[in-house]
């Protein structure tokens, strides 16, 4: 299961629609191409930063005797972004006002979805910050207000 975080702009209340959600974990498609891939997170700045040093990385590749570290640092960038990449992503939206409205454990981005845009049952409380797991006839939200490393499953 991957854990992901529901950032919501400035001014907005929790269930919006333009709320963000962005997986926290390691992005394969980061590790291969990480300049399209902070480019598609709007990651500017990052974007030219990463491209800068893969262009030196690259340009240092073909000298003789220092060929193996432009190596080096060209994967070392793609390593830095696919482990960074989200955190990168959250940090720079949290600098633009964003807020982290919720921390959801769910196995894809649409079963994310579907549990932060879920209405709870008439009578029931919210559970949005709520640690402990839901009992059985309960509400299916699983919101924490911090990253885990287990993610549960009902019924355990």
């Amino acid at each position: 299961m991957a854990t992901f975080l529901v950032l919501i702009p400035p001014g907005a209340r929790s269930g919006d629609e333009k709320a963000r959600i962005v997986r926290d974990r390691f992005s394969w498609l980061a590790l291969f191409l990480p300049v399209i891939w902070l480019l598609w997170h709007r990651a500017w700045l990052a974007a030219a930063l990463a491209f800068a040093v893969q262009a030196l990385g690259s340009a240092v590749a073909d000298h003789p005797v220092f060929g193996l570290a432009g190596l080096g640092l060209f994967l070392a960038t793609n390593l830095l972004v696919a482990l960074e990449g989200p955190s990168m992503v959250v940090a720079g939206l949290e600098r633009r006002g964003w807020t982290v409205d919720a921390a959801i454990s769910a196995d894809d981005r649409e079963t994310a979805e579907d549990i932060y845009y879920m209405e709870p049952p008439a009578g029931e409380a919210e559970t949005r910050d709520s640690v402990s797991l839901p009992a059985s006839g309960t509400s299916q939200r699983r919101h924490a207000p911090m990253l885990g490393l287990v993610g549960f499953k009902e019924g355990r």
